[in-house]
């Protein structure tokens, strides 16, 4: 994609750093809730066992 200005170092790094801060604000909860699911499979697993 052609641009009217040239692209710093930084400005690359910057936008990179924010891409991945937003990827992982929206990832966050989800694995979270993924992992509050699995601690109760396990615990409802173990539950059955004993």
């Amino acid at each position: 994609m052609a641009v009217c200005y040239d692209h710093s170092g930084f400005d690359l790094a910057r936008s990179l750093l924010l891409d991945l801060t937003a990827f992982f604000a929206l990832m966050t909860p989800w694995a979270i809730a993924r992992l509050i699911e699995i601690a109760r499979e396990d615990g409802a697993a173990g539950l059955q066992v004993a």
